[in-house]
């Protein structure tokens, strides 16, 4: 700490036996009283005359230790005779063992989230004091089970720490001037090496000293081609020496793997989703030798593995709430607000918004939990940095938990501790779907990284479906590590049943009476029916329907008057990866899905919603991964011009967000609202009246029929049946001229997807290369 007087005042205070020393500096000649107080108790205290610099040291017996769950502080008060200052210190030790960082020797699982640099920032909207909106972010970040934040590009005032002291939540700073602005874009393409100076250093230093939250010196963000390693390993020892109680690192991303001098390492770990083939990506270290340190390196840590700005999975706001807070606030409304409120009510969205918002959200939780359980049963992985906490003001970024008035925003803290808590039972499970009438066991995994001493444990399981319903438990299970290993299995038997179900598997882990960790999953249960091949299917024909997978085809057959179900799966969405193929005579607009979630403004995911025409066929209301084989590497329809009159049966929900490198100065010089780019009317399954015929179109990757996926088979049959049905009656129709005409038209130009989205349609790299950069733009110039 620096007094206003100047007076430098650290505390070493990582003795976990109560011994503190007391270093004080830039002293002029006084009489000077040192006094520790403990919840207002005086139990120390200290006089002396002092003149220059001066140093002591005392024993707290029996101390009341700082940790994230209790942040014991302890009250110091140094009168002289042109000052009293009043202030805390905590006693608390930090060090790593080879995967954790270690609070007081008891290892803690880092799930920290990102604020700092504008882009994850928000404003303090309730216009409440400074102290009180410090203080509200992190209670409600540790409601949620974060322990950690880092702050991106910027070092936050005193404040920030007297709050993180007294709330408990360790704090990474990155040493950046304060007049140095960070553009993020820029430096993604030319790097900028510039370091902070010695006297930046040392005041940092002196100035946080004393806080036990402040954890982690970190010199900047993704510093790519890091090369001055000797003025990284200087500023390094310099720190260590003035500071040796806290951990250092170099670069947030893109250090060399193995650095001599860094204390935990933070590694990019690919804009990946960790699920389906790459569920595991969190143990794959051939995704960290992207950079170009590390191309040629057996990669191997020695220090404590954090995951790089993980998860910012984005989904839709509630516009019409989130105005009316900034209104009952006295705040403007940031632009974009109207502006997309205009959007969806010109689009047609108005009266079902509501339920495309919780669908969006949904998904985006599901997502989430997806990942953070992946990161929890990491062997490599010692924690992560969230992306981000709290949505922005900003328009790109509504990739948080809380709305940017730091308010629950449809999420609550029970559903997201379930796989966010000290302590988090997993499900290692990769399979959604399964045919009845068989016998289903699942390994159930700890991951335990909590301060409590119970060894032993109840786990108590329930299935719960439409038809059926499990309850077991199993007895005195060994908890008594805490890291992550598999403490036992499940299983259970699925009856016949005659439609699609949703089973939900609640688990709990119960000590002495107490639920100590609790969490759920649902998987969906499918009935017994005709098994189809995907050429059966494609061929399918009886007295009612007639089903292709050929658009040429699909025309004529509706000239005939035949009621036809196209499975439309085509090479002209899949052009990024057939460039030069020739352009087909007709074509849907379709665009590239995968099914992951948008990351940033990468994607076009944001869940869906199913029609209760298809309730009868045990379709829940919103898309979940159910669809996961389905929808990946799916062709996702453009309902617009004529398309327009067709009945969505399965909407596809579009970002709202425009790609930033559209509207970004200097790229493309776009407008930040394009109604031709954001919520777009995306369409799985639609009808439309087609002359005298009938016409349902799917985009669904019907190919895993060959694999016997129980999904495929089931939408499969549930395509020949509705349409086989009196329920298969579009209220709307084109004639087949129009509909030929549209085809034509759309063959003329394919769909393309903006910069960052054709990196995420694409999935084939952990993230995009230097060369990528320039093809996407070169492609877009077309």
């Amino acid at each position: 700490m620096i007094s206003e007087k100047g007076l430098i005042i650290n505390i070493i205070s990582n003795d976990l036996q109560g011994i503190v020393k007391v270093n004080l500096s830039h002293i002029k000649k006084t009489n000077f009283t040192f006094n520790v107080y403990d919840n207002d108790k005086l139990i120390y205290v200290h006089k002396d005359i002092l003149d220059h610099n001066y140093h002591f040291e005392f024993q707290i017996n029996n101390p009341k230790l700082w940790n994230i769950n209790h942040p014991n502080l302890y009250k110091y008060q140094i009168i002289t005779d042109d000052e009293n200052v009043i202030d805390h210190f905590g006693i608390r030790k930090l060090s790593t063992t080879k995967k954790y960082i270690c609070v007081n020797d008891k290892p803690v699982f880092v799930r920290g989230y990102i604020r700092g640099a504008s882009a994850h920032e928000h404003n303090n909207n309730l216009n409440c004091s400074l102290e009180d909106f410090y203080r509200k972010n992190i209670k409600m970040a540790k409601s949620f089970g974060f322990n950690f934040v880092r702050f991106h590009s910027t070092i936050p005032d005193d404040l920030f720490f007297k709050v993180a002291d007294e709330e408990g939540i360790l704090v990474h700073i990155e040493m950046r001037s304060p007049h140095d602005i960070y553009n993020n874009l820029e430096e993604m393409i030319e790097t900028k090496n510039g370091f902070i100076d010695e006297k930046f250093i040392i005041n940092t230093i002196n100035r946080l000293f004393n806080h036990p939250s402040f954890a982690v010196y970190c010199l900047g963000n993704e510093i790519k081609n890091l090369k001055s390693t000797t003025i990284v390993q200087e500023i390094a020892t310099e720190i260590k020496l003035l500071d040796p109680t806290r951990l250092f690192v170099d670069t947030c991303a893109w250090g060399e793997n193995n650095r001599p001098f860094v204390d935990i390492d933070i590694q990019h770990l690919s804009y990946y989703f960790p699920f389906g083939r790459h569920s595991g990506m969190y143990d794959d270290v051939s995704i960290l030798k992207v950079g170009d340190f590390n191309k040629d390196k057996d990669i191997v840590f020695n220090v404590p593995l954090l995951a790089h700005e993980v998860c910012h999975y984005t989904a839709l706001r509630d516009f019409e709430t989130l105005g009316q807070k900034f209104d009952e606030h006295h705040i403007s409304r940031p632009w974009w607000i109207n502006e997309e409120l205009k959007m969806i009510e010109a689009k047609g969205y108005k009266n079902i918004y509501q339920d495309m918002y919780h669908a969006s959200k949904e998904f985006q939780l599901s997502c989430w939990k997806v990942a953070f359980e992946e990161m929890r049963s990491s062997k490599l992985l010692g924690g992560f940095h969230f992306l981000q906490f709290a949505d922005t003001d900003l328009y790109e970024n509504s990739n948080g938990i809380v709305d940017c008035f730091d308010d629950i925003n449809y999420v609550t803290p029970d559903r997201f501790l379930q796989f966010n808590g000290d302590i988090v039972l997993i499900i290692k499970n990769n399979k959604y779907n399964y045919y009845c009438n068989q016998n289903i066991r699942l390994p159930i995994y700890i991951s335990r990284l909590d301060e409590n001493l119970f060894d032993i444990a109840t786990l108590k399981y329930q299935i719960i479906s439409k038809s059926f319903e499990v309850t077991k438990q199993i007895d005195d299970i060994d908890i008594s590590k805490h890291d992550y290993y598999q403490i036992c299995d499940i299983d259970f038997d699925i009856p016949s049943i005659n439609e699609l179900e949703v089973a939900t598997i609640k688990i709990e882990l119960i000590n002495n009476q107490q639920i100590i960790s609790k969490n759920e999953y649902q998987i969906w249960i499918y009935p017994e029916q005709k098994k189809f091949t995907y050429n059966e299917f494609i061929t399918y024909k009886d007295d009612h329907v007639v089903v292709t997978n050929n658009l040429e085809n699909a025309i004529e057959l509706l000239k005939q008057n035949k009621n036809v179900v196209l499975s439309y799966r085509s090479d002209y969405t899949r052009h990024l990866l057939h460039k030069d193929m020739a352009t087909p005579k007709l074509s849907f607009k379709a665009t590239w899905n995968r099914h992951k979630p948008v990351i940033w403004d990468r994607g076009t995911n944001f869940g869906g919603l199913i029609d209760n025409k298809l309730k009868k066929y045990g379709f829940n209301k919103y898309y979940n991964h159910n669809f996961c084989s389905l929808a990946e590497d799916a062709d996702k329809i453009i309902l617009d011009g004529i398309l327009e009159k067709s009945t969505n049966l399965i909407s596809g929900i579009d970002k709202c967000n425009r790609d930033r490198f559209d509207a970004y100065k200097g790229s493309f010089n776009l407008p930040e609202l394009m109604y031709d780019r954001t919520l777009r009317n995306f369409s799985y399954l639609f009808e439309i009246g087609v002359g005298n015929s009938k016409l349902l179109v799917t985009g669904m990757n019907l190919l895993s029929l060959d694999n016997d996926d129980p999904s495929n088979n089931h939408f499969a049959n549930t395509l020949i049946k509705y349409a086989s049905s009196n329920e298969f009656n579009p209220s709307n129709k084109i004639e087949i001229e129009q509909l030929e005409k549209y085809l034509k038209e759309s063959a003329l130009k394919p769909v393309k997807e903006r910069m960052m989205t054709q990196f995420w349609e694409l999935d084939d790299t952990p993230v995009e290369s230097k060369q990528y950069w320039i093809d996407s733009r070169e492609y877009l110039k077309d």
